[in-house]
């Protein structure tokens, strides 16, 4: 096989590699800041487990809730989850917001 013909094939499974990848739903974020009133959200496709791992400086309130708004788990106003969550057929979302008057740091790992 020619250089250019090997190179072009190795571009190609590169590419299907990545683009499974990013399908895998992953999300891995330090030290990500939320502002007092404020909320960050990280979208998923169902049917999936999904891994929740979130820790924060203090007390933030988390929820899993699909794209028409209906609540799947309310983790509630805590300050760590760590849980496994089984997400039905559609899109969601996981929701972290800061319901208090100071910056929040969390930091997130989300998988399915």
């Amino acid at each position: 096989m020619k250089p250019v013909r090997w190179l072009v094939v190795v571009v190609l499974v590169l590419s299907i590699l990545i683009a499974g990848c990013l399908d895998n739903n992953f999300v891995y974020a330090r030290g990500k800041s939320v502002p007092a009133g404020e909320s960050r959200e990280w979208p998923f496709r169902g049917p999936a487990n999904l891994t929740v791992e979130i820790s924060s400086s203090v007390p933030i309130e988390v929820k899993v809730v699909s794209s028409d708004g209906t609540v799947l788990r309310d983790f509630g106003t805590v300050r760590e989850v760590n849980a496994v969550v089984e997400l039905p057929k559609g899109r969601w979302k996981v929701v972290v917001r800061n319901p208090g008057n100071e910056t929040v740091v969390i930091d997130v790992t989300l998988k399915t």
